[in-house]
């Protein structure tokens, strides 16, 4: 049977008029320009909720920043004092070293004792700066994320110091254990070829390590001055304490005293000014403020 054309033409208002009553089945109540509107406020409360917090962060981590800057001078200082203690002395030390040798290359088949330093609880041979060489505040800043917000350059900075703090500590270490070495030449031992050999050595290698570290420690103290934020020279020289008018120890150098008194050369702790500007990045990115 053939539709009436009347039939087609209702049967397609129908349809679409169905289609437009399922669409605003779906419409808002409040009408689409309400909703929308309702849309954005939501979109704009969330974005303003997202900067307010980020805002807080930036002044959180900000303060955290001020707070740690100031913690640091103390562990900066230090490591200048030490660095400017282990660079004065280096001549003394290798002046010592000196002697010690050519005590065993002259020396016949009995080792002449070399004389004791006594300190209240340690003896030793040869004197040498005895420090710890730690930069524990920056250490305690990695770990607990701080130190990613300071600036790149600041982080270039305090690292090279850490990492140079570290590698002293690994020198000192070595120092120490070949010093302990040459406790042996206190006593009147016999000397043969292997003897002899084996002490001169043990001098030869110390010799090298304070001349690398000496020249360490002029390094840091450049780099530290260079970024502004060395102690005072009126801190530097109370703590080389060349009067000998404080005791020696955590607080106070002896190195200089000691080595004057015996007439051993001692140098001016300020020859790391000498050296030539040391940028912290790359060759050519300019000093760290």
């Amino acid at each position: 049977m053939t539709t009436p054309p009347g039939d087609e033409s209702d049967g397609a208002l129908t349809g679409a008029a169905s289609t437009r009553s399922r669409w605003r089945r779906f419409s808002p109540s409040m009408g689409w320009r309400a909703f929308w509107s309702e849309i954005v406020i939501v979109v704009l409360g969330v974005a303003i909720a997202l900067a307010a917090n980020e805002a807080v962060q930036d002044w959180t981590w900000n303060n955290k920043v001020k707070d740690a800057e100031t913690r640091l001078q103390g562990d900066i200082a230090w490591a200048f004092l030490w660095a400017a203690e282990k660079s004065a002395s280096q001549p003394c030390i290798d002046a010592q070293l000196a002697a010690m040798a050519r005590n065993v290359l002259e020396s016949g088949d009995v080792l002449k004792p070399m004389p004791v330093v006594t300190s209240p609880d340690l003896q030793f041979v040869v004197r040498m700066p005895n420090r710890p060489y730690r930069f524990p505040v920056w250490d305690a800043l990695l770990a607990d994320g701080t130190a990613s917000h300071f600036s790149t350059q600041r982080q270039a900075l305090f690292g090279r110091i850490s990492d140079g703090m570290a590698t002293s500590l690994t020198f000192e270490m070595e120092t120490r254990r070949i010093g302990g070495n040459l406790l042996l030449m206190r006593d009147p031992i016999a000397l043969d070829p292997v003897v002899r050999a084996d002490l001169l050595t043990n001098i030869n290698n110390l010799r090298s390590l304070t001349a690398i570290e000496g020249l360490n420690a002029k390094q840091r103290m450049r780099v530290i001055a260079d970024a502004g934020i060395a102690p005072p020279d009126e801190m530097v020289e109370r703590f080389l304490n060349a009067a000998g008018k404080n005791a020696s120890g955590a607080d106070f150098s002896g190195m200089t005293q000691f080595c004057m008194a015996r007439g051993l050369t001692v140098a001016d702790w300020r020859d790391y000014r000498k050296l030539p500007t040391m940028n912290i990045l790359y060759p050519g990115a300019g000093l760290a403020k």
